[in-house]
């Protein structure tokens, strides 16, 4: 075996070119060899690790088939599917040791068996890889697969979503071809589906979505819950046999696990039988129970599971006003996919040809690798008389004549690294296949240097270059890097998975990067506080929240985190409406960094984002449901008095739809399986959002009227007063109505009323008029104030900057009145005045 200090380990890899599927069921990593790619197998020699860990009484780690083997016997000391609660705060127990593990430790020493897997077979110690995740994972997910890497010792992580990797593995130097594929992705726990275009070259992510809690395990779950515990309940008379009943956590983890052995079986032969599964009633007697599945069964239960991620399909496709005839083909990715009955029911509905000519195991893992070979990195640090060269260029292009950039250091001593003037050195790139040769170009004083490749069009290999670097007396000297490498392939731009953005006081989402935007990304916008926040003090806080989403309202979106300003942290006061500019940045692993400038303290403050979320409560998720059920009753009734027998209909369909058959049943699994309890979090908020949706159904006549009558008035005191400027902005906003109500989007539709009478208000109040009216209004309402006397002095104040055209003073006057008054009067005068301008009376 090769060990790390084996020159030839490192000698020409200057890309990551390693990739690793990191999954919910199973795991697997894949390396680069030219333009193609390998899967490293494990101990096993299998092309996939189970995603299983699992820890003894002694303390031993074991990872894999043996973890996974170990669910049976010891469940309470073997763990899967930590992928889904990556990103909480949940912690693993294993009782026989007492230790625990969060899930970025799991997933860590899956990790570390996966690069101990390369080790073994090559001698290679890999310490950089791309890892995958699932496009529908938020950003609190994707920090927790960063930390997983960092845990398990990878220097260099990047991320790449698994669809696009999936497209890689099919699609890489794809320079003549153009079309649109969808990459259907349905793993053992998550799914996505992500639409790809490839066009000159580059392969982008046209739109996607994706379920967290949809994939292979539900299929088990859903064998079990509704086949073999009612069957078993009946069998053994067994109380409370239920899912989230804690005392059987037990047996339905093991039913779980013989679930999925059967429905794998299921696929190559039908009629199965369950493996026997061994335990002890609430008596102590045991049972051993075995039945007979058949394929009829299966496809029962898993259809809806399946269509499930049809619909999501065709929302990806409508959203981008695409139909199936548009799409060349469908890539299939996930061990599900394999099976015939799985793919009778995609084919049936979606219509769209089926590709699977790569193995879906493994696809995610091979188009990982073959994004890291676009990646600088992996590079072996410089040995003592090697100088070293820091290379800046694109490892991946259609450029035949791409420019190579770098920096050259060193070279280090005995005693620590040597800085060195570098003039007079001479730097030559030469191809080892072709022995094309660049000439030598001269490298600056400071060690920089710039050189041109030549690659040879349709050259569909990987170009190896060896860097020759000469001192001014023209000896060769050792370098770290000593090659680089170029291929003739489509770039890979990274999105955004979510939108992204800040929550505003009044609900409002202001959304600074759409999704699908190219990553890295960086925005700045300007808020004012809306309290005060008083030094020293410990309990004034000044928070501004960062959400993921794509809703309008902020609290319908994942709250990622947010920055604090604290009392106890400024050297002054900030008052009420005091400015803070925040910017907001995304690099390519999806890092988020949010920074505010207060200007008042010339001072700026980084956020510390906790990405952690917790885990859902179940008696929360309990209140939770039940409050959306009463607030269902209430729209269904307001539409069944109105006449809405649309949004009645609407409704209906909505309880008897398997939206809610899943918040049922994942609710009532939800004190004894903490799954359950996110899935359930994850529903109630579709739930929500279609309950929004029938309200904003319910509501938009009357929104459309308001917006029409208040367009109205203000089109008639724009005509009388208003600006230039104002003339322009209320036409824009006019524009902006009729496109929000022909497309119906209710909630624009509100911002742009609130913006229409926010423009309306501001050339009010600038008209002197207003004020003298207010005035004379004030006077008949003097015994309704608080302090009649001070009325009376304010009133003659206000007749007096009457007489001297003291226009300041008039406001100043009447809004301390306003203060006298209860604010319903103050508004009812405020209206009945607008009501008299916008008439023309």
């Amino acid at each position: 075996m090769r060990h790390r200090s084996d020159p030839e380990i490192y000698m020409t890899r200057t890309t990551i070119d390693f990739g690793i599927d990191l999954g919910t069921t199973n795991s697997a990593i894949a390396v680069l060899k030219g333009v193609t790619t390998d899967i490293i197998k494990n101990n096993a020699d299998a092309d996939i690790t189970p995603s299983a860990v699992s820890i003894d009484k002694k303390g031993t780690t074991q990872v894999g088939q043996r973890a996974r083997n170990r669910i049976i016997d010891a469940p309470e000391d073997a763990y899967v599917e930590f992928k889904r609660r990556m990103g909480t705060d949940h912690i693993y127990h294993f009782k026989s040791s007492g230790q625990d593990r969060r899930p970025e430790q799991l997933a860590a020493e899956i990790l570390k068996s996966l690069a101990g897997d390369v080790q073994q077979r090559t001698g290679e110690v890999v310490d950089a890889s791309v890892i995958t995740v699932p496009a529908a994972f938020e950003a609190h997910q994707c920090d927790a697969t960063l930390k997983a890497a960092e845990i398990a010792g990878f220097k260099k992580s990047p991320l790449i979503q698994e669809p696009v990797a999936a497209a890689l593995a099919y699609g890489f130097q794809v320079e003549q071809e153009k079309g649109y594929w969808l990459v259907y992705d349905f793993g053992g726990g998550t799914f996505d589906a992500a639409l790809i275009k490839s066009e000159e070259g580059t392969i982008h992510v046209v739109n996607h979505g994706g379920d967290n809690f949809l994939g292979g395990s539900d299929i088990d779950w859903a064998l079990v819950e509704h086949v073999l515990a009612p069957r078993l309940a009946k069998e053994y008379q067994l109380e409370s046999f239920v899912r989230g009943n804690v005392q059987w956590r037990q047996v339905f983890a093991k039913l779980k696990r013989a679930a999925e052995i059967a429905k794998i079986d299921l696929s190559r032969s039908d009629p199965v039988t369950l493996e026997t599964c061994k335990f002890a009633n609430s008596s102590g007697e045991e049972i051993e129970f075995d039945c007979e599945l058949t394929r009829a069964e299966l496809v029962q239960v898993a259809e809806p599971i399946i269509l499930r991620s049809v619909e999501i399909c065709k929302r990806v496709l409508k959203e981008k006003n695409l139909g199936g005839d548009a799409v060349e083909k469908v890539i299939l990715v996930g061990g599900p996919t394999l099976a015939p009955y799985f793919r009778e029911i995609l084919a049936s509905n979606l219509r769209i040809a089926l590709d699977y000519s790569v193995d879906p195991l493994t696809v995610v893992a091979r188009g990982a690798a073959t994004f890291g070979g676009t990646l600088l990195g992996g590079i072996r640090p410089p040995r003592v008389g090697e100088y070293s060269i820091e290379l800046t260029y694109e490892p991946v292009g259609m450029d035949t004549a791409p420019t190579v950039g770098g920096k050259i250091s060193g070279p280090p001593t005995q005693a620590g690294p040597s800085a060195k003037d570098f003039t007079g050195f001479s730097l030559e790139l030469v191809n080892i296949k072709t022995l094309w040769r660049s000439g030598k170009t001269s490298v600056r004083p400071d060690g920089v240097f710039i050189a041109t490749l030549h690659i040879e069009r349709g050259e569909r290999e990987r170009n190896i270059f060896a860097i020759e670097l000469f001192d001014p007396s023209g000896r060769k000297q050792a370098t770290s890097p000593d090659t680089l490498t170029y291929t003739i392939g489509g770039k890979v731009p990274q999105p955004l998975i979510n939108s992204l953005g800040i929550a505003l006081a009044t609900n409002d989402y202001d959304k600074l990067f759409e999704k699908g935007r190219e990553l890295p990304l960086k925005a700045a916008r300007d808020y004012r506080t809306i309290q005060a926040i008083r030094k020293g003090q410990t309990t004034d806080v000044f928070k501004i929240p960062v959400v993921e989403g794509e809703n309008d309202r902020a609290d319908r979106n994942r709250l990622v985190g947010w920055l604090e300003i604290k009392g106890e942290n400024i050297r002054r006061d900030l008052e009420i409406g005091s400015e803070v500019e925040v910017a907001l940045k995304v690099d390519e692993s999806r890092i988020i960094t949010v920074k505010a400038y207060v200007p008042l303290l010339d001072e700026e403050f980084i956020a510390k984002l906790n990405m952690k979320m917790r885990e859902p409560d179940p008696e929360f998720l309990t209140q939770d449901y039940a409050a959306e059920m009463r607030r269902l009753h209430e729209i269904k009734s307001k539409a069944a008095n109105a006449e809405g027998q649309s949004v009645v209909e609407l409704l209906t369909s909505l309880e008897e739809s398997p939206l809610m058959q899943e918040i049922r049943e994942s609710l009532a699994a939800a004190k004894g399986d903490p799954d359950a309890a996110s899935k359930c979090e994850k529903r109630l908020l579709e739930l929500k959002l279609k309950l929004d949706e029938s309200a904003d159904a319910l509501e938009w006549p009357a929104l459309m009227a308001d917006a029409r009558l208040e367009l109205g008035y203000l089109n008639k005191v724009v005509e009388q007063h208003g600006t230039e400027e104002q003339r322009k902005r209320a036409a824009k906003l006019a524009g902006e109505i009729d496109t929000f109500i022909r497309e119906r989007h209710p909630d624009l539709l509100r911002k742009r009323i609130k913006m229409v009478d926010d423009l309306y208000w501001e050339i009010v109040l600038a008209q002197p008029y207003f004020w003298i009216d207010q005035i004379q209004r004030m006077e008949s309402q003097v015994d309704r104030m608080s302090d009649e006397a001070r009325a009376a002095h304010l009133l003659n104040l206000g007749r007096e900057a009457i007489l001297k055209n003291n226009f300041i003073g008039l406001q100043n006057v009447v809004r301390q009145l306003w203060g006298l008054l209860p604010r319903e009067v103050v508004q009812a005068s405020m209206r009945g005045h607008g009501s008299t301008v916008v008439s023309g009376k």
